[in-house]
């Protein structure tokens, strides 16, 4: 019985492994497709699109920054706490996926996760 629910176990385990993994690179893919972002595009111009595409007056937009950025404040500290654990997470997956590739591709995916991590860097500064 005991091989059993250890079996279980791993099987969990790998399938939370997994559908972390898929999300992660089905938001990671969905955001670049629907934002069609450029590197130099930041928050404040999507803001912008957004606020001419409504037709905001200037006190609606505004209000809409602020709206924003307090949303977006809370979300920070909402996710502070789990922040390692997600990392953790994100960074054991990574490796087991560079673990199966072919020397080749590890260039290929170490170049994908430098991108990642400057395009996160670069929306975590705006």
């Amino acid at each position: 019985m005991s091989n059993t629910i250890q079996r279980t176990k791993a099987q969990a385990i790998f399938f939370l492994l997994g559908a972390v993994l898929v999300g992660g690179a089905l938001g990671f893919t969905a955001n670049r497709a629907i934002e069609h972002r450029d590197p130099g595009k930041d928050h404040r111009s999507s803001r912008a699109q957004l606020a001419d595409r409504l037709q905001l007056t200037s006190a609606q937009r505004r209000m809409l920054d602020s709206v924003l950025d307090s949303r977006n404040d809370k979300m920070k500290q909402l996710l502070s706490p789990v922040r390692p654990q997600l990392d953790s997470v994100r960074f054991a997956a990574r490796a087991m996926i560079r673990s199966r590739l072919t020397p080749e591709q590890q260039a290929h995916w170490d170049l994908v996760l430098i991108e990642m991590t400057r395009d996160s860097v670069q929306s975590a500064g705006r």
